[in-house]
């Protein structure tokens, strides 16, 4: 099957918001600094494994471990005013001519979010260790050295 009998039942007014909407979503990705692409991909594996671990029945924010819509309202709404706190961010930095202070605040995003995705990940019995080392080295529980602290 080709695009055109694929499509040959859609109105063309159909196919063609469906082109806009989709040149408009890659124009957009595109315009966005690297650090922005890779809190949003950060956010949505996190999301997916999130949900991955809730269909499997092993998930730890809902009492039985399945899917829980309030679990995963709370999930999205979080991601939301991570980026309410980034466009904050931004502008306040922009402001104060520290335009650093956007990229510094989805820097500290993204690395909370890689934690939630490790522990996703450690549900399914996946470790990846450069991930449990930068945690270890975030939490002070190690040195970036490598020697154990405390």
């Amino acid at each position: 099957m080709n695009v055109t009998e694929a499509t040959s039942g859609l109105r063309p007014s159909v196919v063609k918001w469906l082109g806009a909407a989709a040149g408009w979503a890659a124009a957009w990705w595109a315009g966005l600094p690297a650090i922005a692409q890779a809190l949003l991909m950060v956010q949505a594996a996190d999301v997916l494994t999130g949900l991955l671990c809730a269909l499997t029945g092993k998930s730890p924010k809902s009492e039985s471990g399945r899917v829980s819509s309030r679990a995963l309202s709370a999930g999205v709404v979080k991601k939301g005013l991570e980026w309410l706190a980034v466009c904050i961010c931004i502008h306040v930095g922009g402001a104060l001519e520290m335009n650093g202070i956007g990229g510094a605040a989805m820097t500290y995003m993204i690395a909370t979010e890689l934690v939630s995705l490790m522990e996703n990940l450690e549900t399914f019995g996946l470790d990846i260790p450069i991930l449990r080392t930068i945690l270890d080295v975030a939490q002070g529980k190690r040195t970036q050295d490598g020697s154990d602290e405390g």
